[in-house]
């Protein structure tokens, strides 16, 4: 493949689900032998973890780069380093990659869809999606969207399933346990977690608050553990963090309330854990909250770690889930709905365990790297013998 030299442009400081996709797709498409680099913001993780995997860096000059300075930037780097693709990871990478391609119908433009699919039929967006070669998601749902809701050629839409290294979801005993008794569950309770960024978006403030809504004697059975970090703006050059002021709000609120008494021992928040497999391991069954989730990340791993999962009608989630088959769907924004989600569990050992079986199969049968990669380098060869 010494034809194919690709830049990935992934302008994010977060270090979210999409960042952590995003850098180890690159990272795996590195092992299959593909020149490539990956343009970043500076002290955003991605430019930390994507050297680890032998990816070039090229870093941009603020994190709050315009998509019109990223775009002079990446022609600039396409005329010196000889880049045959542009790989966009965010909305506003996908802007910066069209308006680089300005008279230049030799560079390819490959958009990873991470997001919701909403309407954008205008002016501006027919003349964005005209640049973009192909659009990739891993869901079906959010697939049919974009194919109604944007005004792009069917023919450049493509289903590509996230990737997963599901060898290295393996059940450990001894770990599990540890970090069960780090908690303090006690042999009666279940253990319902989430792994998210703490953001409004993800419904976190709902499901802490469908606690509310069980009895005391179904809260004695419960634990409820909150996994993640406020969302990102910033990593300051000193190393301070400045966080979006609605999730930090948010953290702050389900501090103070895993401290009522009421809440004590059934209330948990845990930092990001980078080693989160055995947090996913110690629970019995998983939850996702979101408004409108594309594809959960959290959702896949907690399924390969046999764990049932609590989820929206909203965005692919419903995908993911089944019709019962590998969780339970419930509304997005609505406590009591959760609350119902929860206690279709309490209790029920044997169905845990049979939909969690169910869902471990399901992404070992539709999410594994070796597909994923094939498809991927599959798009990148097509492109090529177009020119």
């Amino acid at each position: 493949m010494g034809e194919i030299k690709v830049l990935h442009c992934l302008n994010a400081p977060a270090w979210g689900g999409l960042e952590i996709y995003a850098s180890e797709l690159i990272g795996q498409l590195q092992k299959t032998g593909i020149q490539q680099a990956a343009l970043c913001s500076p002290d955003s993780r991605a430019a930390e973890e994507l050297p680890k995997m032998g990816v070039e860096v090229i870093l941009l000059p603020t994190s709050k780069t315009s998509k019109w300075t990223q775009a002079g930037i990446i022609r600039a780097l396409i005329q010196e380093k000889d880049f045959t693709h542009l790989h966009a990871h965010t909305r506003l990478d996908m802007w910066a990659g069209a308006l680089a391609k300005w008279n230049w119908s030799h560079i390819r433009l490959i958009y990873n869809l991470y997001m919701n699919a909403l309407p954008k039929q205008d002016l501006v967006h027919k003349w964005l999606f005209s640049k973009v070669d192909a659009l990739c998601t891993s869901s079906q749902n959010i697939l049919n969207d974009a194919k109604r809701n944007f005004p792009i050629a069917p023919e450049k839409l493509h289903l590509v399933r996230y990737g997963r290294n599901t060898a290295q979801y393996q059940h450990n005993a001894e770990k599990a346990l540890a970090i069960r008794q780090q908690y303090h569950v006690t042999p009666e309770q279940l253990v319902l977690g989430t792994l998210c960024r703490i953001d409004p978006g993800k419904g976190v403030k709902e499901l802490v608050s469908a606690l509310e809504f069980l009895s005391d004697a179904e809260l004695q059975g419960l634990q409820l553990w909150i996994i993640g970090e406020p969302t990102i703006i910033q990593r300051h050059e000193d190393g301070t963090i400045q966080y979006e002021a609605p999730s930090l709000e948010l953290a702050q609120w389900i501090d103070k309330k895993s401290n009522e008494p009421r809440y004590k021992g059934h209330l948990v928040r845990i930092p990001f854990q980078k080693d989160y497999i055995p947090y996913l391991d110690a629970l019995d069954f998983f939850a996702l909250a979101s408004y409108n989730e594309t594809y959960s990340l959290s959702v896949l791993d907690a399924m390969l770690m046999e764990k049932p999962v609590i989820g929206t009608r909203a965005g692919g989630t419903p995908e993911q889930i089944g019709n019962d088959e590998r969780g339970t769907l419930v509304e997005p924004k609505d406590a009591k709905s959760i609350t119902q989600g929860i206690r279709a569990y309490l209790g029920k050992h044997s169905k845990i365990q049979e939909q969690g079986s169910t869902a471990r199969l399901w992404v070992l049968e539709n999410h594994c790297w070796e597909t994923t990669l094939a498809k991927t380098t599959a798009l990148y060869l097509e492109r090529i013998s177009t020119n």
